[in-house]
């Protein structure tokens, strides 16, 4: 059975792979632009439009159909990125609603580490409906498999990672409500797991992203200005956690 869920996690993962890619391109905008649907060198048409909005992935090339540049990942990278991280969740993360709904979150992770990378900001068009389609799915885990203590756990869990990253974020300028939110879905998927979870995941990040400055200050690379990505780090905290608490 376990080799049957990993194929099947590893072949979603190259699947959807295209439209994170679509994703990462629509949403990799300065707060407040619209979703980009445009080569942002020529000005060509990337993404087919309609009335529910973006219906076309951007080609595996992550290259304009027209002009030819770059305007999204190289190819494959961002399907051999997905499958991985799907079938190392498979191996571990049992049962299997659980695991669609760390699967959502990875999915939606890679979309926005690429977007906080380049443009230190979680848009809502990703973390809105990633939380909502996680929550689902985690209430509906512990209803089906009999796990109310996990489910508060989970429950319990967002709203103290929201609650935490939230006092950071009022006197802390170096966080945004992007992480909040953030917080929250991860304090979700970890809390089911219990709190030693929790607070292991949470501080793993933050570890992470101590260990990223410091490398920047030793190297001479470090401004005081500089607002560094705090998803990147969260999120790698996060799964390592969940990949051991699993």
């Amino acid at each position: 059975m376990t080799i049957v869920t990993v194929t099947v996690a590893v072949t979603v993962g190259l699947l959807v792979g295209p439209w994170l890619r679509t994703a990462i391109f629509a949403n990799r905008l300065p707060r407040g632009d619209p979703a980009r649907r445009h080569c942002p060198h020529c000005s060509r048409l990337v993404l087919a439009s309609g009335d529910l909005g973006i219906v076309g992935p951007v080609a595996l090339s992550g290259r304009c159909p027209s002009c030819r540049r770059r305007v999204g990942a190289p190819p494959a990278v961002i399907e051999v990125v997905s499958a991985g991280v799907l079938g190392l969740l498979a191996l571990r993360v049992h049962p299997l609603l659980v695991l669609a709904a760390l699967g959502v979150v990875a999915a939606a992770g890679i979309v926005l580490v690429a977007i906080d990378a380049t443009t230190r900001r979680l848009p809502d068009a990703v973390l809105a409906p990633t939380l909502v389609v996680v929550l689902v799915l985690l209430v509906v885990a512990g209803i089906v498999d009999h796990r109310p203590s996990e489910l508060v756990g989970a429950l319990s869990g967002g709203a103290a990672a929201f609650a935490g990253y939230s006092l950071l974020a009022l006197v802390t300028a170096g966080l945004g409500f992007g992480d909040c939110k953030l917080a929250a879905l991860l304090g979700l998927v970890l809390g089911w797991f219990g709190w030693e979870a929790l607070a292991a995941g949470v501080t793993l990040g933050f570890v992470l992203a101590a260990l990223y400055l410091l490398g920047r200050m030793i190297t001479g690379r470090f401004s005081p200005s500089e607002q560094i990505p705090l998803a990147p780090f969260m999120l790698v905290g996060a799964f390592t956690v969940l990949l051991v608490a699993a």
